[in-house]
């Protein structure tokens, strides 16, 4: 029986069924910067073509200059006779100070190492004043107080000096293999959508998916492997395990709050150490707060310099201790799951690590089942991340 009407037809009176609805084209993705830590090492040199998954590199240490005195024998005089913590940073001839120590007129802070065993004698070198040849002596010496290593003395008519060279440091790291994939049947592969294609839709939203994982992946990350069902499986080491696992020199803890002195100071003697490194930038990633916080810091100094476009990406300019420029900017995973959070990094001492023929990321069509009906695709990565010094980078948590 028919539904008559009668009257003026309303909106309401409109049957859904043959509206045509308003609906703009395209996604609205809810990031748009990705993977900001990976596109700027993609900026930079690549590492060599992996092609083990275990990739290797060495680093080498200048020698020692400073060690601590663990225990003293005989602590003043002309002669002193010392036990350092590492014996082995010294050798007959060195000259040394022992900083901590002021000096009078008659005395010095400066000696030279005559024996060496399981400790070291050193004796002062120095006059007692400039209008005396009477050798000078030491104030007394501590435990605690630090050795620094100056330089050789030898003898006129002396054998070779002992050898004293740093060991190769071997570092490594494995590849990590990360897979992204999705299957579209075949009766949704052909439906007409306000957004588009759905197989293309798909395949945008693995891929942003993929860079994810990785970024995740090059920041968090592992070393280690596991044997499987299917193969071995391999975890790569990111960079924040790279810094925490390198001594924990490079990590700030500002759960109590942060001071200017304090940023300045993790700055100059962390990751923009004098001589470490590149002598011009560093890159700053950092959660909401952490951004705000060094904002505040830097705006009170005028060391916020503007804003800069430089790698692809937006980053403000700034001014950090040591003549080295902070480009720093608000990443969206820190935000969400690390709240307080940083990463600082030197791309020039850092690099990614294709694997093989294969490159870093591939986009492979139609791998579904023979008889499957429909499509699937999948995104692979395949990389490892080379970090050659650990010093110039860091990582900042509250």
């Amino acid at each position: 029986m028919a539904t008559v009407m009668t009257g003026v037809l309303g909106k309401e009176d409109v049957l859904a069924g043959k509206e045509v609805r308003d609906v703009s084209k395209g996604l609205a993705y809810k990031y748009q910067s990705l993977n900001p830590v990976v596109a700027l090492m993609a900026q930079m040199p690549k590492g060599r073509t992996a092609y083990n998954p275990k990739v290797e590199w060495t680093r080498k240490d200048h020698l020692p200059r400073w060690d601590e005195i663990s225990a003293v024998t005989t602590a003043s005089g002309t002669s002193i006779v010392v036990t350092p913590t590492n014996v082995s940073y010294f050798k007959v001839g060195d000259v040394v100070q022992i900083p901590q120590l002021s000096p009078a007129a008659t005395e010095t802070d400066i000696g030279v190492v005559t024996a060496k065993t399981t400790t070291i004698t050193v004796s002062a070198i120095g006059f007692q004043s400039n209008g005396t040849t009477t050798q000078a002596s030491f104030p007394t010496v501590t435990a605690g107080m630090n050795l620094h290593i100056i330089a050789d003395a030898s003898e006129e008519y002396s054998q070779r000096a002992t050898m004293k060279v740093v060991q190769d440091v071997q570092e490594w790291n494995y590849v990590h293999f990360i897979r992204c994939s999705f299957a579209v049947g075949n009766i949704l592969h052909d439906q007409q959508n306000y957004t588009g294609p759905e197989r293309e839709e798909r395949r945008q939203e693995t891929h942003r998916d993929i860079r994810i994982q990785m970024e995740e992946a090059v920041i968090h990350g592992e070393r280690y492997y596991r044997d499987g069902t299917n193969g071995r499986q391999f975890f790569s080491r990111g960079f924040r395990r790279f810094i925490q696992q390198g001594g924990g020199e490079n990590i700030l803890d500002w759960s109590a709050g942060l001071s200017e002195a304090q940023w300045d100071e993790f700055l100059l003697k962390g990751p923009c150490a004098a001589g470490i490194g590149s002598e011009k930038a560093r890159f700053g990633y950092f959660s909401n707060e952490l951004y705000l916080k060094i904002l505040e810091i830097g705006k009170a100094k005028e060391r916020i310099v503007g804003q800069v476009d430089m790698m692809g990406q937006n980053f403000t300019k700034y001014l950090a201790p040591g003549g080295i420029t902070l480009y720093m900017k608000v990443h969206h995973l820190f935000t969400e799951d690390y709240e307080g959070a940083g990463l600082i990094i030197d791309p020039t001492r850092a690099r990614l690590r294709p694997y093989g023929n294969q490159g870093v990321l591939q986009y492979h069509k139609d791998i579904q089942e023979n008889d499957r009906a429909g499509v699937a695709d999948e995104w692979r990565i395949i990389y490892s991340l080379e970090v050659d010094r650990i010093e110039p980078h860091a990582w900042i948590h509250a």
